[in-house]
C-alpha cells in the first residue's frame, strides 16, 4: 500500500535524503523536531507505516516485516525518492531492513535505533508490551486518566511516554490513539521467531551499504547481553557499526535529540 508521507524541504533528486521511520504505535508527525533542524540543508521525509496515523486500512491482514518494507518502497517509487538514509527506531528497524533488501538500490545508508535483531520485541519487551496493548482501552476520558493507566500497565516508562505524545484529543474530547490496536498485535505475532541477521549480513557484506546501529544504554528492549551478542556475530562486518549512548534507555530519539541529530548529520556526510 502506499503510505501517507510527511515531507519537509526541498526536493531534490539528487541529493540523498533523510527518510524516518517511527516506532510501534507512533506517526510520521513525531519526527517534526528533527526535520526542523535538518530541513534546510536536506530534503525530509517521514511515513506513517501500516495499521498506524494516516495508513490504516481495515482489510489489511499482512503485518510482516516484508510486507511493512513493500510499502516504504511503493512510496518512494511514487514519491521519486532515488535515494535515501533511512533512520527508523524500534519497530520501524524491521521495516527499515526489509526496504533496503527489496530495494537496495534506493537505499544509501541505515541507522538502527534500540531493536535487536531477533523476536518479537528485539529480544526485550514481546509479550509484556502484548499483553499491554490487549488491555489499552480505545478511548480514555481525560488525558490524566491516560496517564494513570500507562503508568500502571506500560511495560517501561519511555513506552508511556511514547504513547502519550502521539495521543490525541478527538472532537468528542476523548483521547484516543492513532492506531489499529489490532494491527499493532498482529505485528508483534509476525516477528516471534523472525531475525533480521541474514537480510543484514547481505545488506553491509553484498549490497555495502553502511549501518549504524544504536542501542540505549538502558534499554529492556534491546538488551546490553544481546547486544554485546550481536556486536559478536557482526565483527566481520566493517560497514556495521555499533554504538552505546549513555545516559538513555529505549526513548533515545527523544531523550537525547540533539545528540541524534548532530550524529544523523556526521553519518550523512560519510555518505556523500
Amino acid at each position: 500500500m502506499e503510505l501517507n508521507a510527511f515531507f519537509w524541504g526541498t526536493s531534490s533528486s539528487e541529493q540523498i535524503q533523510f527518510l524516518f521511520l517511527h516506532g510501534m504505535g507512533g506517526t510520521g508527525a513525531l519526527w517534526r523536531p528533527f526535520a526542523a533542524r535538518l530541513e534546510d540543508r536536506y530534503p525530509v521525509w517521514a511515513f506513517d507505516q501500516r495499521g498506524h496515523g494516516g495508513s490504516q486500512d481495515p482489510y489489511l491482514k499482512d503485518f510482516s516485516p516484508q510486507a511493512f518494507g513493500e510499502d516504504v518502497v511503493e512510496t518512494l517509487k511514487k514519491h521519486k525518492i532515488q535515494k535515501t538514509l533511512i533512520v527508523a527506531h524500534s519497530m520501524g528497524v524491521r521495516t527499515a531492513v526489509a526496504t533496503a533488501i527489496q530495494c537496495p538500490q534506493r537505499v544509501k545508508g541505515l541507522v538502527l535505533i534500540d531493536l535487536g535483531f531477533y523476536g518479537a520485541a528485539g529480544g526485550g519487551l514481546g509479550e509484556t508490551l502484548a499483553g499491554c496493548l490487549r488491555g489499552l482501552p480505545s478511548e480514555f476520558e481525560d488525558r490524566t486518566t491516560a496517564k494513570e493507566w500507562l503508568a500502571s500497565n506500560s511495560p517501561d516508562p519511555s513506552i508511556s511516554q511514547y504513547l502519550m505524545a502521539v495521543s490525541y484529543v478527538d472532537t468528542d474530547k476523548k483521547v484516543r490513539f492513532p492506531f489499529d490496536i489490532e494491527a499493532l498485535l498482529r505485528s508483534i505475532e509476525a516477528v516471534k521467531d523472525f531475525s533480521l541477521r541474514e537480510w543484514l549480513k547481505k545488506i553491509t557484506d553484498e549490497y555495502h551499504i553502511p549501518v549504524l546501529a544504536l542501542r540505549g544504554e538502558t534499554s529492556p528492549v534491546w538488551t546490553r547481553e544481546d547486544y554485546e551478542k550481536e556486536k559478536e556475530n557482526f565483527k566481520n562486518s566493517p560497514l556495521l557499526t555499533f554504538e552505546e549512548v549513555q545516559g538513555t534507555g529505549h526513548g533515545l530519539p527523544f531523550e537525547k535529540r540533539q545528540w541524534l541529530i548532530e550524529r544523523l548529520e556526521a553519518f550523512m556526510e560519510t555518505l556523500n
